[in-house]
């Protein structure tokens, strides 16, 4: 049996892509990717405007499960507390259907305009 694999790739400053199976086993290794990437913006002071705009393309995306909603939320609140406004795009259509079931569908549509 293969191990599921993923990765986020930065095409530039402003854009990554992540590819592979997005679920429980892969996403503690997305998260310590993004947050290295994360650490090149400056910190979010008190009161202070949005300096950067990020964009996450899912279109790679080849698997995932309820995880990915976290994974997507969390990559949002570390992005705020840099001053980085992050949206994503090209979502799976899977994350939306467990978006609904969760009731988080409005937060993660926000995420995604």
């Amino acid at each position: 049996m293969q191990l599921a694999q993923a990765e986020i790739t930065q095409q530039n400053k402003q854009k990554y892509i992540i590819s592979g199976t997005v679920d429980f086993s892969t996403v503690p290794g997305l998260m310590r990717q993004m947050a290295g990437f994360f650490k090149s913006y400056k910190q979010a002071a008190t009161g202070k405007v949005v300096t950067e705009k990020v964009t996450v393309d899912l279109s790679q995306i080849t698997d995932c499960n309820s995880v990915g909603l976290a994974l997507m939320l969390e990559m949002a609140k570390d992005a705020r507390s840099k001053n980085i406004a992050l949206q994503f795009e090209n979502l799976p259509d899977t994350l939306l259907t467990i978006a609904k079931a969760y009731g988080v569908e409005n937060e993660i549509r926000e995420l995604c305009e």
